[in-house]
């Protein structure tokens, strides 16, 4: 089952050019099961949300956020979206508010802007970062592998799509069938157990 966690559109994220219509049609063509709508700082407003699914009924359809704190970008997933999440401002404080909620939470395309280790990696606990997006050159990568494998920190891959164009270049091939939020967050949750449920990295050519 190919999920792609990290999806923006031109509805909710303004640097995006594609409609949220427009990108589940296009998930629906290239063979995804699943993707995750993450607008900058927003989560949509959950009547919206439904609607959307039951346009879709045959694609899964996540809802995250992609939130900035000065630390950097992290995914967050809550099981419950429809409660919302409060503000914070920093990622101490993002980390104790989805900790409370039971969500996850993923550090996107990390080293994006900055190439060293920042020092908050020996105290904020991570769920899961990526380690591949249309955002990060093949150097960024490598050092994400590198950091990862360092802080045994579990790993995903996603697009980071704005653009139907770039949907799916990179997904997670999962063997389980995930349909709901909360699914998402336990399985996000199990790659840090001893025996994490299966994930196979995959990346699809532009078409």
């Amino acid at each position: 089952m190919k999920y792609d966690f990290h999806v923006h559109t031109s509805r909710y994220s303004p640097c995006a050019v594609s409609s949220p219509e427009a990108m589940c049609r296009e998930a629906l063509r290239r063979g995804l099961n699943g993707i995750a709508l993450t607008e900058h700082d927003i989560l949509w407003p959950w009547a919206e949300y439904q609607e959307l699914c039951r346009g879709f009924p045959e694609l899964a359809i996540f809802l995250g956020l992609e939130y900035a704190v000065p630390e950097g970008h992290f995914l967050v997933f809550l099981p419950d979206p429809g409660k919302g999440l409060p503000y914070v401002s920093d990622l101490a404080g993002l980390r104790a508010a989805v900790c409370r909620l039971g969500g996850v939470l993923v550090w996107a395309h990390p080293f994006r802007y900055h190439r060293t280790q920042p020092p908050w990696l020996a105290r904020i606990h991570l769920d899961a970062m990526e380690v591949a997006s249309t955002n990060m050159s093949p150097p960024v990568q490598a050092i994400a592998r590198q950091t990862a494998a360092r802080w045994h920190i579990p790993t995903l891959v996603n697009s980071d799509a704005h653009h139907t164009r770039s949907l799916g270049t990179y997904y997670n091939d999962i063997p389980l069938k995930l349909r709901h939020n909360r699914d998402l967050v336990d399985f996000v949750k199990s790659l840090g157990r001893p025996e994490p449920a299966t994930l196979r990295p995959g990346s699809a050519p532009r078409l």
